[in-house]
C-alpha cells in the first residue's frame, strides 16, 4: 500500500495535522486521555488526498458531486493495546483518525509468496491499515493516524480485492486545500476537483469530505481475527 509522502526538507515521517513524536511521548500522552465519546456515525467521513498521489494523477476521479467506490485506509501514526471493550472511531476535518477495534487478517494471494492486508474492525466498520513502522502483535488496538485514499486498494487490484468488503460507495461532498503550518492546518480553500499535477505542492494539505451513498452495511469480513 502506498504511504504518505515525506516532507521534502525533513526525514521525519508525519501525518498531516499531527506532530512527529517518539514512542515514549506517545504513550504518556495517550494513557492519560479520556475515552472517545460514543457517537452515532452520520455517514460522512473526511479523507486526506496525498500530494504524491495527486501529482501522478492517481486521484483524478475525486470531483465534487461524483460518486466513488473506495475503501478509506488508516495510515498509522501510533497505536496501543485497547484497554476498553467498547469499539468506536472518530475522524476530524483534516482526516485525522482515532479508533478502537480488533485486527482482522485479509489474505492476499500474490502467487509465489503469501501476504496479508490488516483491517481494523470497529463495530462492523472496516478500515484497511497501513503500518507506518513496526506492526503490532495480535489483540485489540487503539489506533491514531489519518484516513486517506490509496489507489492500491481500488477494485481489480490485488490489495483491493483482498479488502473488497471495506469498499463503500460515497459521494464527494467537498474538497479543501489547507496551508500546512507547524501546529494546525489553516486557511481552507474549497475546490471543485483535485488540483492538476503541476498545481500540487507539499506545502498544502488536501482533503475530501465523502458522504455514504450505500447505506447498507457490508457482511462481516470472512477472515481470522489476529
Amino acid at each position: 500500500m502506498a504511504k504518505p509522502a515525506r516532507a521534502r526538507r525533513s526525514k521525519e515521517r508525519t501525518v498531516a495535522g499531527r506532530h512527529h513524536e517518539d514512542s515514549g511521548d506517545f504513550v504518556r500522552r495517550t494513557l492519560g486521555r479520556r475515552a472517545l465519546s460514543e457517537e452515532r456515525w452520520d455517514g460522512e467521513v473526511t479523507v486526506q488526498l496525498l500530494p504524491h498521489l495527486l501529482a501522478t494523477g492517481e486521484l483524478s476521479t475525486i470531483v465534487v458531486g461524483r460518486e466513488v467506490e473506495v475503501a478509506p485506509a488508516i495510515y498509522v501514526a501510533g497505536y496501543l493495546p485497547a484497554l476498553s471493550e467498547s469499539e468506536t472511531w472518530k475522524v476530524d476535518e483534516f482526516g485525522c483518525f482515532d479508533g478502537r477495534g480488533a485486527l482482522i487478517t485479509a489474505p492476499l494471494d500474490t502467487g509465489a509468496r503469501s501476504c496479508r492486508v490488516d483491517v481494523l474492525d470497529v463495530d462492523g466498520r472496516l478500515f484497511p491499515v497501513n503500518w507506518a513502522g513496526t506492526e503490532p502483535g495480535d489483540g485489540r488496538l487503539w489506533i491514531e493516524g489519518a484516513l486517506y485514499l490509496d489507489p492500491e486498494l481500488a477494485a481489480g487490484t490485488d490489495h483491493g480485492e483482498a479488502v473488497a468488503l471495506c469498499r463503500r460507495r460515497y459521494r464527494v461532498r467537498e474538497i479543501r486545500r489547507y496551508r500546512r503550518t507547524t501546529y494546525r492546518p489553516a486557511d481552507p480553500v474549497r475546490l471543485d476537483a483535485v488540483p492538476g499535477p503541476d498545481e500540487v505542492t507539499d506545502e498544502a494539505i488536501y482533503v475530501a469530505d465523502l458522504r455514504l451513498v450505500d447505506a447498507v452495511a457490508p457482511p462481516s469480513l470472512a477472515s481470522e481475527r489476529r
